[in-house]
């Protein structure tokens, strides 16, 4: 009795926990039908991680605050191999939900071999066709679409930015400790800053800081509007951990203040 007793307590936790992961509205980037629900894997840090995108999609996280103030595209970082699907994911979307803003998670290509990087750069553009075509079906403001990106997730939403310029272009864009944006002090061509307003954030001790500190500096040079903060320390990765450094603490509240000075 006592082992059949455990195995209906492990079953309902499992159910449990495929209700609670079926909660989140997901739709494959044709926009068409339900996207698979991603397998989540805890890492001894904490970080939830997804290690293999079959069907990239969207999560769609929308706002109770109405009239919502626009959609913002998250990429969650991971190096190309990962997703740190929670702390640079979900979270975000909810806390910008707070900031009343709707908020679509891409779940884009990783650890695809040599083609992950070009794989990735099609979904986050597809994804960013969807939201500018299609937002308003899907129950997504549209007054502004703007994207925001962890790390790695950084370096494909300002790809993504630069590539677009010429034609429907994100209104602004938000690089978190972005990653691989430069090589020997200059920002590689590939992401260099177009006219789209931006928000860099970055800690000092973080390994990857040239790319912020490049990015800024020519945004500066370009005169494209460019909202710049280096922090003393945090490191790289923080994003919206449970726990956070304190000295980038800060940085929700300076980006509400940015997206606010865009209205």
């Amino acid at each position: 009795m006592n082992r059949i007793y455990v195995v209906i307590v492990v079953l309902f936790v499992l159910g449990l926990g495929i209700a609670q992961a079926d909660d989140i509205r997901r739709i494959p980037l044709d926009g068409k039908e339900i996207a698979p629900t991603p397998v989540i894997i805890p890492g001894k840090d904490g970080i939830g991680r997804i290690q293999k995108v079959d069907t990239p999609a969207l999560e769609l996280f929308p706002t109770e605050k109405k009239p919502s103030r626009g959609t913002v595209l998250v990429c969650p970082g991971g190096g190309y191999r990962i997703l740190a699907i929670e702390h640079e994911g979900r979270a975000v979307a909810r806390k910008l939900n707070e900031l009343g803003y709707d908020a679509a998670v891409l779940l884009y290509h990783v650890s695809a071999g040599k083609k992950t990087r070009e794989l990735a750069f099609g979904d986050a553009n597809a994804a960013l066709t969807l939201l500018q075509k299609r937002g308003g079906e899907l129950g997504l403001g549209t007054k502004r679409i703007g994207v925001m990106g962890f790390s790695a997730g950084g370096h494909l939403v300002a790809r993504l930015t630069h590539a677009t310029a010429e034609g429907t272009p994100p209104d602004f864009l938000v690089l978190m400790y972005p990653a691989y944006l430069e090589k020997g002090g200059k920002v590689l061509g590939e992401v260099a800053p177009v006219k789209t307003p931006a928000f860099v954030y970055v800690a000092v001790d973080d390994k990857y800081a040239p790319s912020a500190v490049a990015y800024a500096q020519l945004c500066r040079e370009a005169k494209t509007p460019c909202d710049f903060t280096k922090a003393k320390r945090g490191g790289h990765g923080f994003g919206l951990k449970p726990v956070l450094p304190p000295e980038v603490k800060n940085w929700p509240e300076k980006l509400r203040a940015f997206l606010e000075g865009l209205e």
